[in-house]
């Protein structure tokens, strides 16, 4: 397991707010004490009862939101991660091309760098055989795959060849972050790298798409 944020945690809990909390504010809340947890232990192994005392809520009322337990709150967080790193993609077309590529590239290798407790959770995710954090990941790739080909080819629907290309860079993308964490790659280096690969994969689809 990378070393990650996670690793510096204490048991200190989430900061508290109201007792009183609507649905969806404690659902937040009990993701948000939960993360750190498996990004730190993975999801087999984090502790049900540290993220009641981090949210400094009783068992019971983990359970009242997740009823599956381990099983709800996995899902939980891998979906929550899933939306820390995709839901700020940058695709205003009035910001010049280069400049939203090195602002969505930066910000992931970012993520990665540290790395995040989304990062280590979205990885975790991708290679789970759990269908339902399958599908998940699936449609957080759809998410970014859209937002590249809006980027880069005008539309959010890429030609097949494009699509598949655009899959296959981003698993690409997520294993040169992590052997560049793990090598310490200067991060620096690493944007126009992933550029000068996006567009190679881009031009080569298109070379090779039917007519």
């Amino acid at each position: 397991m990378p070393t990650t944020s996670a690793d510096n945690l204490t048991a200190s809990p989430v900061t508290r707010g109201p007792r009183r909390l609507s649905k969806d504010a404690r659902r937040a809340q009990l993701i948000a004490a939960a993360m750190p947890l498996v990004a730190r232990s993975g999801f087999s192994d984090f502790s049900l009862d540290e993220v009641a005392e981090r949210a400094d809520v009783t068992r019971n009322l983990l359970y009242h939101y997740f009823p599956d337990g381990r099983n709800d709150i996995v899902r939980a967080v891998a979906e929550q991660a899933g939306h820390i790193l995709t839901d700020d993609w940058v695709t205003d077309e009035s910001i010049p091309l280069a400049e939203r590529l090195a602002t969505n590239n930066s910000r992931i290798v970012a993520h990665a760098m540290e790395p995040s407790d989304a990062w280590v959770i979205y990885q975790l995710a991708r290679s789970s055989t759990d269908p339902e954090l399958r599908t998940a990941v699936d449609h957080f790739v759809e998410i970014v795959v859209s937002a590249v080909s809006l980027n880069n080819l005008g539309t959010e629907n890429p030609p097949p060849l494009a699509r598949v290309a655009l899959k296959g860079y981003l698993g690409f993308f997520g294993t040169v972050l992590d052997e560049a964490r793990e090598t310490g790659t200067p991060p620096e280096l690493l944007i126009d790298l992933l550029g000068d690969t996006l567009t190679a994969t881009l031009e080569s689809a298109s070379r090779h798409s039917p007519e």
